[in-house]
């Protein structure tokens, strides 16, 4: 099963990908730890409610992978297949966040308010129908947000690993898996957007030579490249 599904359960061994996330991550809270952007930060975290929460990373996560959803509608992009909001990964994001850097406690409320702050800055007047102003932003604003954090020190990492965590979790199954019976729910969202047609024991390779299939144009190839 995915790696993700450890953080929600009982521990796994760590994974190279999870290492590289885990390494990722560390890096960008140590960054932000340093920066007297912490304070006013760790304010405005406080203030956070839950709604606030997962308003800003759904919004996030329809920024990343679009779909049909409310959030993607708001933003102005969508797509007609699922995407990162209907993939059911927000908890396990938030999660992802708070257990992998335990040393700077609720991480991901720190997150969202960076994103929401920097929201406020590039548009004041986002303000329906969420009541994160992140999510409340178009497509192009929340390219904005990404662009300020990239040419910031203290926020670079963090906006370099954040897209590449989300649609990770978005292609997983995650969102589909019950840690208590350690089974899928349904179709993870990611198997139906990649036709990831699900476990198989083997599947067949060299698709046409499958008991001397071979197409006319196939056994001429071969025997140019043999002469």
């Amino acid at each position: 099963m995915d790696e993700f599904q450890g953080e929600s359960s009982r521990p796994l061994p760590l994974s190279r990908r999870s290492f590289v996330r885990t390494s990722l991550l560390t890096t960008a809270a140590v960054a932000i730890a340093n920066s007297p952007l912490l304070g006013p930060l760790l304010k405005t975290a406080q203030a956070a409610t839950p709604d606030l929460l997962h308003d800003t990373f759904n919004g996030l996560l329809a920024f990343i992978v679009p779909g049909p959803d409310t959030y993607s509608q708001a933003q102005g992009a969508t797509s007609s297949t699922a995407g990162d909001v209907e993939a059911n990964v927000a908890e396990v994001l938030i999660g992802t966040l708070d257990l992998t850097v335990p040393f700077l406690p609720q991480f991901s409320v720190t997150v969202a308010a960076i994103l929401n702050n920097l929201a406020q800055f590039v548009n004041p007047s986002a303000n329906n129908p969420f009541s994160s102003p992140f999510a409340n932003l178009k497509y192009a604003e929340k390219v904005g947000v990404l662009q300020i954090m990239d040419s910031t020190d203290a926020l670079k990492s963090l906006a370099g690993v954040l897209p590449l965590l989300l649609a990770a979790l978005c292609y997983s199954d995650a969102g589909a898996f019950d840690p208590v019976t350690r089974n899928l729910t349904g179709t993870p969202v990611g198997w139906t957007v990649s036709n990831y047609s699900g476990v198989s024991d083997g599947r067949d390779e060299f698709q046409g030579y499958f008991q001397q299939k071979v197409m006319p144009t196939q056994i001429a190839n071969e025997e140019k490249r043999h002469a």
